[in-house]
């Protein structure tokens, strides 16, 4: 073999080491353009999930905040009926009372 050939041999193997290294970085810079794609879908889908699984608790909660106020409105509602119940018992006693209370005042005037 002559030197000339041994050089284009040489020369021939660094080009196609070239070529491997430049076909190398740009399947490199595939993968990881695919990887920020797939990264940035995982992200999106997580922030989808995590809107979704906020949107459920925020429902529950309201529903909860719903349902405590309507069993504090029921119970007041109850309370107030029963004080109602109450006066309109003790208004009788009252009116009795008051009336006597009169009779006992025309009585003792007119005495």
């Amino acid at each position: 073999m002559q030197s000339t050939e041994v050089l284009e041999r040489i020369r021939e193997a660094e080009l196609k080491v070239e070529e491997d290294i430049a076909k190398a970085k740009e399947e490199a810079k595939e993968i990881i353009k695919k990887a920020k794609e797939d990264a940035k879908k995982i992200i999106e889908d997580a922030e989808k999930e995590a809107e979704k699984i906020k949107a459920e608790i925020l429902e529950k909660a309201k529903a909860d905040i719903e349902k405590e106020k309507q069993d504090v409105k029921n119970s007041l509602s109850k309370q107030i009926s029963e004080i109602e119940s109450k006066g309109k018992a003790n208004m009788q006693n009252a009116v009795e009372f008051l009336y006597k209370e009169f009779i006992g005042m025309i009585e003792y005037a007119q005495a």
